[in-house]
């Protein structure tokens, strides 16, 4: 039995670091840093290969994969997640990212359109409703999943501290072939690692 990439983005977002924590309270802040878990998650073996898997490309921020934001919506409608606009980043990304997003952009002259592409910086949090959390522990029960949770622990337990800025170099760094449309590019790798 295979888990489909629905229930995979409902673990990532619902799943704590350890065995019997399930996250209600924090989810996770940022489309972007949701698109590099689930890139990671797929690219790093800390999981088998999904037959469709959500086939990221290149684009703006790295890489990208539209059905994502499919499945966020068809999650949300089924009252399984609730998204929020934080308007603020995370404690820990408020003391590592030092730089706004015109910053990032180096002053280029962008268009409204261009500004208000998705993958850039969105400032949502994304959370597990209690029906939800619910779909999460009926999943955890089901053992022919463990790999695939231990693997969204795994992601979670060596990327969840890292700032926006961090887990953007780590991505760009280990794969430059996902960075080829990257707006940010030339800034994110200046930048460089901070820990």
């Amino acid at each position: 039995m295979s888990i489909s990439k629905r229930n995979i983005l409902l673990l990532m977002l619902g799943i704590g670091k350890d065995e019997t924590d399930i996250d209600i309270a924090n989810g996770i802040n940022g489309i972007t840093r949701l698109q590099k878990f689930l890139f990671l998650l797929e690219n790093e073996n800390y999981i088998e290969k999904i037959d469709d898997g959500y086939q990221f490309e290149a684009y703006k921020a790295g890489p990208y994969s539209p059905t994502i934001y499919d499945d966020l919506e068809f999650l949300e409608n089924l009252g399984l997640i609730k998204s929020e606009t934080s308007g603020v980043a995370t404690e820990e990304e408020a003391a590592d990212m030092d730089f706004t997003f015109e910053e990032l952009m180096d002053d280029e002259e962008l268009t409204d359109d261009e500004i208000k592409t998705p993958d850039l910086y969105d400032e949502k949090r994304f959370r597990i409703t209690e029906d939800g959390a619910a779909k999460v522990k009926a999943i955890l029960q089901q053992k022919e999943f463990t790999p695939v949770v231990d693997g969204i622990r795994k992601i979670k337990s060596k990327f969840g501290h890292y700032s926006l800025d961090d887990l953007l170099y780590y991505v760009y760094t280990k794969y430059p072939d996902m960075t080829t449309e990257s707006e940010i590019k030339d800034h994110v790798l200046r930048k460089g690692r901070r820990r």
